[in-house]
C-alpha cells in the first residue's frame, strides 16, 4: 500500500519520490538510513542542491518582507491611534 501512494504521488506531482527502501546496505546502513517508508530528502545532484539554496534563499527574502510590511502596518495604526488621542484630547 505504501509503494502504490508512493507512485500515485509521483504521478500526481510529476516529481520522482525517492524513498530509502531501495537502498542497498548490511547493518551499518540502517543507522544512515532510518526505516522503510521515509523519504530521502537528501539532494542527489548539484541541481538539487543550488535549487535547494536557491528556495531558501527566496524563503528569507519573504521573511524579511512580511516584517517589513508587519512593521509598516504597526506604524500606520499607531499613528491612527495617536491622532485620535490628540483629536479628543483637544476637545
Amino acid at each position: 500500500m505504501a509503494e502504490e501512494a508512493r507512485r500515485s504521488g509521483a504521478a500526481a506531482t510529476g516529481w520522482p519520490v525517492r524513498s530509502t527502501q531501495a537502498r542497498p546496505g548490511g547493518a551499518d546502513n540502517e543507522s544512515r538510513w532510518p526505516g522503510p517508508g521515509r523519504l530521502d530528502l537528501a539532494p542527489a545532484t548539484a541541481y538539487e542542491v543550488v535549487t535547494r539554496q536557491m528556495v531558501e534563499a527566496l524563503g528569507a527574502d519573504l521573511r524579511e518582507i512580511k516584517d517589513r510590511l508587519n512593521g509598516l502596518l504597526f506604524l500606520v495604526a499607531g499613528a491612527v491611534v495617536v491622532d485620535l488621542a490628540l483629536r479628543l484630547a483637544a476637545v
